[in-house]
């Protein structure tokens, strides 16, 4: 499953009701399964464009990658790894990691990248 974009439900913030929420979203599965939990990364259309991180979002469009059947421009948000209950998991979407390599590649590299800085910042820190 690693490397598989699944449906999912997952929280979010809902700043107009000021209440965590759920919604049924893409993930990207990037761990697990362990203690029946599996770590993803979110996919999401990001509305509110001042909203996206230029670095650790990654865009995924349907046009350019139309295997991964989005339906829109979306984002891998290396940034918000989570962690969700295998239950939570609905059907597959596409295969990231086989139909694109590159893409799937670039994904971890930011992934990395973001999980150093928090290492790194959690040392300074003491």
């Amino acid at each position: 499953m690693i490397g598989k974009i699944y449906s999912s439900l997952t929280p979010y913030y809902d700043i107009k009701t000021g209440q965590n929420k759920f919604k049924k979203r893409p993930v990207l599965i990037i761990s697990g399964p362990r203690n029946n939990d599996y770590t993803v990364l979110p996919i999401s259309r990001i509305s509110r464009k001042e909203n996206i991180d230029p670095h650790y979002d990654v865009e995924v469009s349907p046009e350019e990658y139309p295997k991964l059947n989005l339906n829109t421009v979306s984002y891998v948000r290396t940034h918000k790894q989570t962690v969700i209950h295998r239950g939570s998991l609905g059907g597959e979407i596409g295969d990231l990691r086989t139909e694109y390599e590159a893409l799937y590649r670039t994904i971890l590299e930011r992934l990395e990248e973001f999980n150093a800085y928090i290492l790194e910042s959690a040392l300074e820190q003491q």
